[in-house]
């Protein structure tokens, strides 16, 4: 972390610690009625506790929090939760890749997974191309910091999501919902749920959210739209009074034209960089023609263009020319089966999962108006998971065992199409199967009155085999350049034996002791260890290093481990009408998976990295009708010896994880009209982020803050809701994500967020 930053981080928790202080004091003192916060439960240890007792930190959203901050997909709870940021290496509401703590993989390859896990209702979601998704009738979401090496295990060296939707009830309930906004924006989501009979519930959720493109493009169809489509129904069974059984099915579809990359004309500097190229600047620092070496050929068409000859000169982030329907179909369906058993000293639990994901994307890589980049990924992934557990114990001694199997298949189509450019045509099939047996346990000890101590471990088993290869149906490397077969890269066991394969054992886990001096405060202190599998680099690979440059020996890398030194606090404050949890942390990375693009293929390699931080979050009743939540992130996170451009190695700074972030919302609520009136503001800021681990200046967003409005007013009965919103109130204009062309191309896409949104709602629920 460099000295500004880390002076104005100081600077910054010594104001938050301030504020909160002042404010607690505030909310003791400002009313006699009773504030006390509503009680969290969280499932962070697979069991319900108060969020007050668990010793992990956590950050959560309840349902009506999802809806009041106005989450309608999985990625938008990253306003909102201190260190957590996603990146959109091809498209919004495609792959979703997650970063917690700066932890995660910024790859874009269907075959593989993220460090930061991702659960529905107690299952694992594995592909990345599924994970976003419709929020509608949420009961809560779980976002737990640091390993769960432990409990949860598979990947989540980073962490993890849990999403945790509305159950059946015996209780006949449901609601609708129906929002307009801007871009001709309707979103649209109900819920019914009852009683079927004295021992069975059901409940059945719909949701559908579309709008428009917000990115006009000046040559063809708008870009940036949504179009999805949900439905969930689950069965609540209690046959007797040791024995249930939930049952959960659901289908999503999304299909949209996304993925409008904004065009950056760009050139190397003097150290191998890349930077902007200047409007009348006319360069040669990029190998236009491909040949290998930079020649007159390179010569840009016309100055301050790329090496196809455009150049974007309007400065509008949400306008361009886009020669190509680029699209994004995502359809994702399954099951899950969710089952308990009081057995009188123990409880059982058993919980089957089984989803498909199918993803397809075609894309306008160049950004401009010629179709010359025409490259279209198709994946189909089917997972099967099964994990069946037992706990039991009492005050004393609380204690969990489990099994886990994880099945995976995916099976990926990737298409470039360069033949515009006389060229090739690669076409990519792959299949990657992955299967895993972990066994995992965790013991909580009380070796005094306040002071407990637990231990958990995790031991896995795993394979996984790749089938690959690439081949160019355009004739260029038989016909032009004269090879005697047309396949760019074959990778299988018959062609390179045990490389196709990974075979390992992985070991993680915890130790942690806890200190409850009194009712109100948790002390926590502990070391875990969390580890991420090995896996494949895929994508358009060339054996004859003209679009790739990977060997035989570096399609696959090696699993990564971190063990995580951590320290924390968790206050109950002011006769609980405010809640104050910090935590701080050091982790040591070994063999971190890292990203890096070169000429047109994705290679994942490993090194080493070691990040330094901490959170505070705040919440608090300040007085009758007044709400207060705050957060701040502080990281120093150091990618260790990275191949630097110019040659060598240098540390880097790890991708989207900023040196400083911060949240904060004000909620004031009375009496208005015969109801409730409420005004909710609430916003974001964080520090510069790189979206490249090379740090080069394209990649490279500077801080930013987003500021938002939600003023609403419901009947007296809490049954009606009319409000009206504003996101991004003052139309901040800053990149999501940039993918770097320079080398091969000489331009550089960036992705830049949502512009203003306005629009209202209306809701009735019973």
């Amino acid at each position: 972390m460099n000295r500004k930053a880390l002076q104005f981080s100081r600077q910054g928790a010594f104001f938050f610690l301030a504020m909160a202080a002042g404010l607690t004091s505030l909310a003791g003192a400002a009313s006699a009625q009773e504030l006390a916060l509503e009680e969290i439960i969280v499932t962070a240890q697979k069991r319900e506790q108060r969020l007050q007792d668990v010793g992990i930190a956590v950050t959560v959203f309840s349902g009506e929090q999802v809806r009041e901050l106005g989450f309608t997909n999985t990625t938008d709870i990253t306003a909102m939760t201190p260190g957590l940021n996603y990146t959109i290496p091809n498209a919004e509401s495609s792959q979703i890749n997650f970063f917690l703590r700066g932890v995660g993989l910024n790859d874009f390859a269907d075959a593989n997974e993220n460090p930061v896990a991702v659960y529905v209702d107690d299952v694992y979601r594995p592909a990345m191309g599924g994970l976003s998704f419709q929020l509608f009738d949420v009961d809560r979401v779980e976002v737990l910091r640091g390993p769960q090496g432990s409990l949860f295990g598979r990947n989540t060296t980073g962490g993890l999501v849990h999403y945790v939707t509305r159950r059946p009830t015996q209780e006949l309930e449901g609601y609708a919902d129906l929002a307009l906004g801007q871009f001709s924006q309707v979103k649209a989501e109900a819920a019914l749920g009852g009683a079927l009979s004295g021992n069975a519930a059901a409940r059945v959720s719909v949701a559908m959210h579309q709008h428009d493109g917000y990115t006009e493009n000046r040559v063809g169809p708008d870009y940036n739209e949504t179009d999805a489509a949900a439905v969930r129904g689950q069965l609540a069974l209690t046959p007797s009074d040791d024995f249930d059984l939930l049952v959960n099915a659901w289908y999503s579809n999304n299909d949209a034209a996304v993925g409008a990359w904004q065009h950056q004309a760009t050139k190397f500097d003097a150290s191998g960089n890349s930077v902007p190229l200047a409007a009348g600047e006319q360069t040669m620092t990029v190998d236009c023609n491909a040949d290998g070496m930079l020649d007159a050929g390179d010569m840009r068409p016309a100055p301050g263009t790329d090496c196809f000859g455009y150049r974007d000169t309007d400065g509008d982030p949400h306008a361009g020319d886009y020669d190509r329907d680029g699209r994004v179909e995502v359809e994702s369906s399954g099951f899950s089966l969710n089952a308990n058993w009081d057995l009188g000293g123990f409880t059982a639990t058993s919980i089957t999962g089984y989803q498909q994901v199918e993803r397809l994307q075609s894309e306008d890589t160049e950004a401009g108006p010629y179709p010359l980049l025409m490259p279209t990924f198709r994946a189909d992934t089917d997972t099967f998971t099964q994990e069946l557990r037992a706990a039991g114990g009492n005050d004393a001694l609380r204690w969990l065992a489990g099994l886990y199997y994880f099945d995976n298949e995916v099976a990926g189509h990737y298409t470039l199409d360069l033949r515009n450019l006389d060229f090739l045509n690669f076409e990519a099939h792959f299949t990657q199967e992955t299967q895993s047996t972990a066994l995992f346990g965790q013991v909580e000890f009380q070796l005094a009155e306040q002071v407990t101590l637990i231990a958990g471990a995790r031991w896995a088993s795993e394979e996984k085999e790749l089938d690959y290869i690439n081949v160019d149906t355009s004739g260029f490397l038989t016909g032009i350049i004269g090879l005697p077969t047309n396949v760019a890269f074959d990778f299988d066991m018959r062609s390179v034996g045990d490389l196709a394969v990974h075979d390992e054992d992985t070991f993680s886990g915890k130790l942690e002791i806890d200190w409850r001096p009194n009712d109100d405060l948790l002390v926590y202190a502990g070391v875990s260890r969390g580890v991420k599998s090995p896996g494949f680099n895929v994508g358009f690979l060339d054996g004859n290093f003209i679009f790739a440059s990977n060997t035989v020996d570096t399609i696959g890398f090696d699993k990564e481990a971190l063990t995580s030194f951590e320290a924390g606090f968790k206050a109950s404050l002011a006769g609980g009408r405010a809640r104050l949890n910090g935590s701080a942390f050091y982790y040591d990375y070994k063999d971190f998976q890292t990203f890096r693009f070169e000429l047109l293929n994705q290679i994942i390699f490993n090194a080493d990295a070691s990040v330094t931080g901490g959170e505070l979050e705040l919440q608090a009743a300040l007085a009758d009708g007044w709400d207060l939540m705050l957060g701040m992130s502080v990281l120093d996170p150091k990618a260790k010896d990275i191949p630097s451009p110019a040659g060598g190695a240098q540390d880097r700074t790890m991708v989207s994880a900023p040196e400083f972030s911060a949240t904060a919302l004000i909620r004031y609520q009375w009496p208005a009209l015969g109801g409730n009136m409420t005004a909710q503001l609430w916003g974001n800021w964080q520090s510069a982020v790189y979206f490249d681990i090379q740090n080069v200046p394209v990649s490279r967003q500077d801080g930013y803050g987003v500021g938002n409005l939600r003023v609403s007013w419901s009947d007296a009965s809490d049954r009606w809701e009319l409000a009206a919103f504003a996101h991004n109130i003052a139309d901040e204009e800053y990149l999501s994500y940039t993918f770097d062309f320079t080398g091969t191309f000489g331009f550089n896409q960036q992705a830049y967020g949502r512009p203003r949104w306005v629009g209202a709602s209306v809701r009735v629920q019973f």
